[in-house]
């Protein structure tokens, strides 16, 4: 099982190396060894040029006979710092939206659907680095995460 997470890990990994900036990733496992952590970090535009934004990408997995993700954060923060932020969430069960704009504004929770394509998020998140962060048109979710845990 642990071959198949790090097969994941080389993916994703794959998936930015060379097309958005500095890629940057690791795995950690929780301290009672029942889950695995996989972080994909993207400078962009990285090699030296003044950073204008990360995307953060980390998928959490669970240890047991029919391993899957329980988690996920990918996330966008525009540089520098805060200028803003954009991240598709899942936790306490409900797939979410994390917006906020602008600086200094509190956190923001938005209805969000269940995806399974890092890829996708990552070409939606990398089309806001160019186009900039809007929550225009995005629903509040309800009785959500934002009151139960910070994300």
């Amino acid at each position: 099982m642990a071959q198949e997470y790090h097969q994941r890990l080389e993916e994703i990994v794959k998936a930015f190396t060379g097309r958005y900036g500095q890629v940057s990733y690791g795995t950690t496992n929780g301290p009672n060894g029942d889950t695995t952590k996989l972080l994909v970090r993207v400078d962009i535009p990285g090699w030296g040029l003044p950073q204008i934004a990360t995307l953060v990408f980390i998928e959490k997995h669970l240890w047991d006979p029919d391993p899957e993700r329980y988690a996920y954060l990918y996330d966008l923060h525009l540089a520098p710092r805060p200028s803003g932020r954009f991240a598709y969430h899942w936790h306490d069960d409900v797939p979410h939206r994390h917006c906020e704009t602008p600086p200094g504004a509190a956190d923001h929770h938005y209805e969000g659907i269940l995806f399974d394509d890092i890829g996708w998020a990552a070409e939606e998140l990398f089309h806001m680095v160019t186009s900039g962060i809007s929550c225009r048109g995005l629903r509040p979710l309800r009785d959500g995460p934002a009151e139960a845990v910070a994300a």
